[in-house]
């Protein structure tokens, strides 16, 4: 059979590769992992070692002396990266996943076993356990549940302290609500909750940064201009530039459309310390459009008006402008944080909202006014990490924006069991789905997954020193949703508990390492 591989050419040091990889990550592994030591490349190609706590640590520091070693090792860090980014966890998940995945594979392809079959089996496969995991993911419903995907994501990563306000903030804000981090003057670890709304819309360039470090732009007390009709003038806003000027204020705008022109006027005077100033973009579906405008206008006492021109402009005034106590804008996503007044204006608004919900005649208009009833509803948490060093402020802070992400995943796509039992039971289903769907050497793409769902509750166990085939045992009678808590050494009801994984997270999990390996095994 021939066989077009060009990892197979330098199979020796490739499997060393995949194994140190794999050795490094498998010990940081859940509640009860451990650090790692890992031997890197310096800039003068000498050897050192470096401490890790995560995969996506390890990813960072690893390096090896052969190209083809760090090509695996690249691709694996893109796999877990685009996990991570889609959830905010499962980069370590992810990495193991890879491993296991590629070792089998490689077993397969030393035997004389087709590539492209593998690797289409694969494929298949990837597309029967997503919607295998949607049709077993069970939605949010209450705080435990939530509480529990933090405890899966933090884990040991942050101190007890701040896990405390983090649990709390979950139960102040319940599930429509958002968390936002910042640092703290005192060494203590405070949590204040205010009322605030939040749009899926970021800044509209990069350059209107004023904090580098966490790329993103942030204004106490600024002046908001919210309106749908087209900045195709720098006169339209003439006035109220100069009114914010005067002031000494910062002015956030949220429009349809800005012309880029005016975008490039308004970084200019930015970074000119001219005018302190961010501009949002909000394109979308007119009906959601203006309803999010709408909401965020009434909110911050901003005078939106409704305007269908298109081809003409009418003069924005000051008596348009409203004002939050503090926006937060990043990439993808504008944070507004209010008075405490606009609390009851947001319950005569919501009254509303729900009246017309009760007159509304589609399932599609139905669900945009929960929609818009939540993000209205929904209050905001603001952690403060205690100062003591600048560094650990950093660490602590990514690890529970980490965590919050993933919250959110879980929200948007459910929950599944954690611990490892989750990809334990879609093990259940491979082997019959398989025997129907795939042909020739396709079929054993279902032996080189199966092996790797078994991977995470196998690590978890070892690094836990547990005995994993005795309760595996006594799991077997009971079945799903059942798993064993580590942390209590209990066989508890996962779902029940708030042993969880977000499903999304899972999702990604599988799918991108699958993606990865898929290209591996076929590249020449």
């Amino acid at each position: 059979m021939e066989k077009n591989f060009a990892l197979l050419d330098n199979l020796e040091e490739n499997l060393k590769a995949i194994k140190d990889i794999d050795d490094s990550v498998k010990i940081t592994l859940g509640p009860t992992g451990k650090n790692g030591i890992v031997t890197i490349f310096d800039t003068n190609k000498k050897l050192e070692l470096k401490i890790i706590t995560s995969g996506s640590a390890l990813i960072k520091a690893l390096e090896f002396s052969t190209s083809s070693a760090n090509v695996i090792l690249e691709l694996i860090r893109q796999a877990a990266v685009k996990t991570f980014a889609i959830s905010g966890d499962g980069s370590t998940t992810t990495i193991l996943f890879s491993c296991q995945l590629l070792k089998t594979s490689l077993r397969f392809l030393t035997n004389g076993y087709n590539a492209v079959f593998l690797s289409n089996g694969l494929k298949k496969l990837s597309y029967f356990l997503m919607d295998k995991i949607i049709e077993l993911s069970v939605p949010i419903s209450k705080k435990e549940e939530l509480i529990g995907v933090l405890k899966t994501a933090l884990g040991r990563k942050v101190n007890s302290d701040l896990f405390q306000l983090l649990t709390k903030s979950v139960d102040h804000i319940g599930r429509d609500g958002l968390i936002l981090v910042e640092e703290n003057i005192s060494v203590n670890n405070e949590i204040n909750v205010v009322q605030g709304i939040e749009i899926d819309r970021g800044f509209a360039s990069s350059y209107f940064v004023n904090d580098v470090k966490n790329f993103e732009v942030v204004y106490d007390n600024p002046y908001v201009l919210i309106t749908n009709q087209p900045i195709n003038s720098i006169n339209q806003i003439k006035d109220i530039i100069e009114f914010v000027k005067e002031n000494n204020r910062s002015l956030v705008i949220v429009a349809e459309e800005i012309n880029k022109d005016i975008i490039s006027t308004l970084v200019l005077n930015n970074i000119q310390k001219k005018l302190k100033v961010v501009a949002v973009r909000y394109s979308a579906i007119k009906f959601v459009k203006i309803g999010i405008l709408e909401d965020l206008a009434t909110l911050t006492h901003a005078n939106f008006q409704l305007s269908e021109l298109q081809d003409n402009y009418y003069p924005l005034t000051v008596d348009d402008l409203g004002q939050a106590e503090k926006v937060v804008i990043k990439k993808d996503k504008s944070t507004f944080i209010i008075s405490k007044f606009a609390k009851l204006i947001a319950k005569r608004r919501i009254n509303e909202l729900n009246r017309e919900l009760l007159t509304s005649e589609t399932d599609y208009e139905r669900s945009l006014f929960k929609t818009r009833i939540a993000r209205l509803s929904g209050q905001i948490a603001k952690i403060k990490i205690g100062l003591s060093n600048q560094y650990e402020i950093e660490e602590q802070r990514q690890k529970v924006e980490n965590a919050i992400n993933t919250i959110k995943s879980a929200l948007e796509e459910g929950i599944l069991p954690g611990g490892g039992y989750g990809y334990l039971t879609l093990r259940n289903y491979i082997a019959n789905w398989s025997l129907v769907n795939l042909v020739g050497d396709e079929f054993f793409a279902s032996q080189i997954i199966m092996e790797a769902l078994a991977r995470p509750n196998k690590e978890l166990f070892a690094n836990a020193n547990t005995d994993r085939f005795k309760v595996s045992q006594e799991l077997l009678k009971l079945g799903y949703p059942f798993g064993y808590d580590l942390n209590t050494q209990k066989i508890v009801n996962t779902l029940k508990v708030g042993l969880v994984d977000s499903t999304k997270s899972v999702r990604g999990i599988i799918w991108n390492s699958i993606s990865v390996v898929s290209t591996l095994i076929t590249s020449e």
